[in-house]
């Protein structure tokens, strides 16, 4: 204040002074500051500083007549250097131990100033957050986030408040339409490991809106066949046949102790399980792929080991070999011994997710096929649309067909439906055998081939229920089956063809032992009297 005062005073006349009227600036010592503006100091003569001698004490000029011992100059140092070393203790280090530097961001090594970001967005917590990243298409980390982290907040949040519930069918949308526009690592997997998460927590729900958005939505053809994918995976999951690496990482108890305590119960190897198992692990791109792949594997097995016990020659021969690995004494011989083999023992486990299955994957797959198979043959307003598209699309045919044997392989031979299953899909896929013949693609005739082997495999213990039931079908399923295994030529050893004869192989052989051993019931059956 007394500085403005002061300023104002030299610029400003009469009543435009600043004048803040306070005590302090009134008193002597403010208008001793502000009188400074009026001391005029001026520069003096030089003469008295130049006829002026300065006085010198007298000890110091006694000391300036003194000679000065100089020290007698050095020699030049060589390259070796003397150090002397005195028997003093070091002192001894204090007893503060200083603080581990801290872990810094690895953006604030950036030379740049202007790289360094603070404003990171933190994982979402909420389902609504999800939606909302999910949405925000143009922002790199908001997508990346919301992929990483769906598929375990989803199966985290289900079983906890109503937020799946009720935007499942908002946040499955956004799943289903979302597009790579950054060209993420894991994009695809992340994507339906979260559909994925979407149908485990809410089956009854999202089965049949995925059956449903598989063939009415706008979608392209990757994206249809993502659905069909997690369909199929979904489905076993249900069924006990696959687990999820996210399932552990969802565990979500409400009071948990501290980390220290919790060791003494659990134990390191507990902690080090659920450490690995929350770890992630992508799909490839052709899981329904390689799980058919397994299952006939699986099922053309015994085939195969029957057919080479055949081939090396009567069991007269085999006697020597079956004799020696007899290591148990018998009552009757006691210099044979014999070991019986003892049979696996099988626990029974309760098929809760049967109907489940039926109800929620199966029955609206093919339904909505049936509608969209009659729209497309009646020429209807759908018969142009996407339902056309999926019908005559090879890639799609083949994979819905493995899809739903894959649901009715995991629902199992103890699901009540499964003789209505059985005549729906045995029908569906002699219906579907002229389009793979339409179009000419083995990939079709390989699902075709896929779905009657699930087929036989799952109806195993009731041939003759499907003898019976359905007569007609089996025996013109082994005539075409016996026409793609005749008009394959083979011979590519690992190629698709030769993978196509082996499958239907198998399919014959299988239908052949059926109709052999309940000629009788198709006789019956196809003449009328069944």
């Amino acid at each position: 204040m007394i500085v403005g005062e002061a300023l104002s005073g030299l610029v400003d006349q009469g009543d435009k002074r600043l004048n803040f009227q306070m005590e302090e600036t009134d008193q002597d010592e403010g208008r001793w500051y502000k009188e400074l503006t009026a001391v005029s100091d001026e520069i003096g003569s030089l003469d008295p500083l130049v006829t002026a001698r300065p006085e010198v004490p007298m000890r110091k000029r006694e000391a300036a007549r003194k000679p000065v011992n100089r020290p007698p100059p050095q020699p030049p140092q060589s390259g070796l250097i003397i150090e002397e070393l005195s028997d003093e203790e070091p002192p001894e280090e204090d007893d503060i131990v200083p603080y581990a530097k801290p872990d810094s961001d690895p953006e604030d090594s950036e030379e740049d100033a202007t790289l360094v970001r603070r404003d990171k967005p933190k994982a979402p917590v909420y389902i609504r957050d999800l939606i909302k990243y999910l949405r925000d298409t143009d922002n790199y980390d908001h997508q990346k986030l919301a992929l990483s982290t769906a598929p375990t907040l989803i199966r985290r949040k289900a079983d906890y408040g109503t937020e799946v519930s009720e935007h499942a069918e908002e946040l499955a949308s956004l799943l289903v339409g979302l597009s790579d526009r950054f060209e993420m690592d894991n994009f695809d997997d992340l994507r339906a490991q979260g559909m994925m998460a979407l149908i485990v927590a809410k089956p009854e729900k999202m089965g049949p809106w995925f059956a449903k958005t598989f063939f009415d939505g706008d979608y392209s053809i990757s994206q249809r066949a993502s659905i069909l994918v997690v369909l199929g995976l979904s489905a076993r999951e249900l069924a006990g046949l696959e687990t999820s690496e996210y399932a552990a990482a969802a565990a979500f108890p409400s009071k948990t102790l501290p980390q220290r305590v919790e060791k003494l119960y659990l134990g390191h190897s507990s902690s080090h399980s659920q450490s690995s198992s929350a770890s992630l692990k992508p799909l490839p791109a052709n899981a329904l792929d390689n799980i058919a792949t397994s299952l006939t594997s699986n099922f053309l097995a015994p085939l195969a080991a029957a057919a080479a016990d055949a081939a090396t020659g009567p069991d007269i021969l085999k006697l020597s070999t079956f004799t020696s690995r007899l290591d148990e004494e018998t009552p009757s011989n006691p210099k044979i011994k014999y070991k019986s083999r003892p049979k696996p023992r099988v626990r029974a486990i309760p098929n809760t997710t049967a109907q489940l299955l039926c109800t929620s994957f199966f029955f609206p797959l093919t339904a909505r096929f049936q509608a969209a198979l009659h729209a497309a043959s009646s020429g209807g307003p759908r018969g142009g649309g996407s339902s056309r598209s999926i019908l005559f699309h090879p890639y799609l045919l083949a994979l819905y067909l493995k899809t739903l044997a894959l649901v009715l392989h995991a629902a199992g031979p103890g699901t009540l439906a499964l003789p209505q299953m059985t005549a729906e899909l045995w029908r569906l896929l002699l219906g579907t055998r002229v389009r793979a013949q339409a179009v000419g693609d083995l990939a079709v005739t390989r699902g075709v081939l896929f779905g009657l082997l699930a087929l036989l495999e799952v109806n195993e213990d009731r041939m003759r229920d499907v003898c019976a039931e359905l007569g007609a079908e089996v025996v013109e399923a082994q005539e075409w089956v016996a026409g793609v295994f005749g008009g394959l030529r083979g011979g590519d050893e690992g190629g698709e063809e030769e993978q196509v004869k082996m499958l239907a192989a198998g399919v014959l052989v299988r239908l052949r032992e059926a109709i052999e051993k309940w000629r009788l019931v198709l006789v019956g059956d196809l003449i009328g009297f069944g």
